[in-house]
């Protein structure tokens, strides 16, 4: 007897994970804007170890913050929004971080938001540090030892970065950065994404 197999597969609660490069942006002045933040306001302690991470941001915005704002925001609408089928999304709060040599960032989610986002400002080097993902269940119980790594059967996801990166994911997926290990800063810009009625 041969069975017949008749069959679909259908994907639940997928997590997408976009990784962007971005050309025509002016880095220079945005790394001047942080290290103009840095001397000019007190940072705060998140889920920075080490290194500096703003708290306030002072206006006026330099113009290619400005644009990165505006461009971004519909990006994300034009482009994420096909995939997730969630629109009207709108640039919430900012904020930069300046990772110094041994500095990371432990891992953590994004509370009250929806998707989330990185930009890096000045991220130069092989060992400046990968951007470190961590999936959202219990799989790690039933999957450490599995030997065939793969999307389906990975515990964390690692990304390499380099300056003009941006990585956006959604808000609850825990994510850290690894340490810095070059004789050089990390800069990037961290952000998130809201809904139109709940602008923070």
């Amino acid at each position: 007897m041969i069975l017949e197999y008749k069959s679909f597969t259908k994907t639940l609660f997928p997590i997408p994970i976009w990784r962007v490069e971005i050309d025509g942006i002016n880095n220079q002045q945005l790394k001047e804007y942080s290290y103009y933040l840095k001397q000019n306001t007190k940072g705060i302690v998140v889920s920075n170890r080490g290194g500096w991470h703003s708290d306030e941001i002072i206006e006026p915005l330099p113009e290619t913050l400005i644009d990165f704002i505006n461009q971004t925001t519909e990006f994300v609408n034009n482009y994420c929004s096909q995939q997730t089928e969630i629109q009207d999304l709108s640039f919430g709060n900012f904020w930069i971080n300046i990772n110094s040599k041994y500095s990371y960032n432990r891992s953590h989610d994004h509370q009250k938001s929806i998707l989330s986002g990185v930009y890096y400002i000045d991220a130069e080097g092989e060992n400046i540090g990968d951007f470190v993902m961590e999936r959202p269940d219990n799989a790690e119980f039933f999957l450490d030892n599995y030997a065939n790594k793969s999307d389906f059967t990975t515990i964390n996801q690692s990304l390499k970065v380099k300056t003009g990166s941006m990585i956006l994911l959604p808000s609850w997926i825990k994510h850290g950065v690894e340490q810095n290990l070059e004789n050089r800063d990390r800069i990037s810009l961290a952000f998130n994404f809201v809904g139109k009625n709940e602008i923070r």
